[in-house]
């Protein structure tokens, strides 16, 4: 009778952390197909990129909630196209920042965040100004945002 005690023993510890993997795999499935559904699609036609501003300021942006690796991005992408003190935009996905060059000519960080983080917002995350600066690493995610 012990010996089948013990097996179910063992066949729990088999089997529990196999079903938390399948929740989590089933919950990150669920979010990223939640933010496909209605992801906007980018634009067919390709646009020049903005001229380079004399002087650009960095800003390194948190975004709670920002972890699937394509439509995630694509969201704060069409989130921020409207604003046009965005010139550069990159994404770390792994730990939810989104990188931000901007005319420094324009402001301080704060005030020219301020309506970044109303559109971000809106795109679904909860985002703050987390660094007046971006991570050494960053340069490799940018990219110059196009204008319409």
């Amino acid at each position: 009778m012990r010996a089948i005690g013990v097996r179910i023993a063992l066949l729990l510890c088999v089997l529990v952390p196999a079903c938390s993997k399948d929740d989590a795999s089933a919950r990150k499935a669920a979010h990223d197909s939640a933010h496909q559904q209605d992801t906007p699609r980018p634009p067919a036609v390709a646009s020049k990129p903005r001229p380079r501003p004399p002087q650009l300021t960095q800003v390194t942006l948190k975004a709670l909630g920002m972890y699937c690796e394509e439509s995630c991005p694509l969201k704060v992408r069409t989130a921020l196209a409207d604003i046009p003190a965005v010139y550069e935009l990159g994404f770390d996905v792994s730990t939810e920042s989104i990188f931000v060059s901007y005319d420094a000519t324009l402001g301080t960080p704060k005030d020219v965040t301020r309506p970044m983080l109303v559109a971000i917002k809106s795109a679904g995350f909860d985002p703050w100004l987390a660094k007046e600066s971006w991570p050494d690493t960053a340069r490799a995610a940018v990219q110059v945002v196009a204008t319409n």
